[in-house]
């Protein structure tokens, strides 16, 4: 099976498909420049996420659910574990940057969720960290996350 298959060049930079393991699933790719090769190497970063990766992602994302939800009245929603919350997270794209200088593959994503249709949620994934994870807000993948603000629930 391709990881990355349909790729093409449009207005923003290159498009495509990958196939994201976790939801055993194609989502859409976008590529800021031309380097097929960097979003290969994120393509298989993203697939070869640790579970330990995916149980922080999936508890960071149920920090930011009930969160929102308290924030406009609504009851949280409790899960028996934390990978429950994926029912309700749609991926939509995974966000491939230009390279740093290292190259370090980085997991940006979009997704949809069902407690925040309107801004969907962000993550962003980089030496096997969770780093952010929250409203999408179009977060800068290399950036230094160190500080955690108010809205990043990873």
């Amino acid at each position: 099976m391709e990881i990355i298959k349909n790729i093409e060049s449009g207005e923003f930079g290159v498009e495509g498909e990958v196939f994201f393991r976790s939801f055993d699933k194609y989502i859409a790719l976008s590529i800021e420049d031309d380097n097929i090769e960097f979003a290969q190497k994120c393509a298989e970063y993203l697939n070869e996420l640790s579970d330990d990766v995916i149980d922080s992602l999936c508890k960071a994302s149920i920090r930011y659910c009930n969160s929102f939800l308290e924030a406009i009245g609504e009851p949280t929603k409790t899960f028996d574990k934390p990978s429950d919350i994926i029912s309700l997270i749609y991926p939509s794209v995974l966000l491939v940057p230009y390279p740093e200088e290292q190259s370090e593959p980085v997991i940006h994503m979009e997704l949809n969720c069902e407690w925040e249709p309107e801004h969907g949620m962000e993550w962003v994934v980089r030496g096997n960290k969770v780093l952010y994870v929250g409203a999408f807000n179009g977060e800068d993948p290399w950036s230094d996350f160190s500080e955690k603000e108010t809205w990043n629930y990873a």
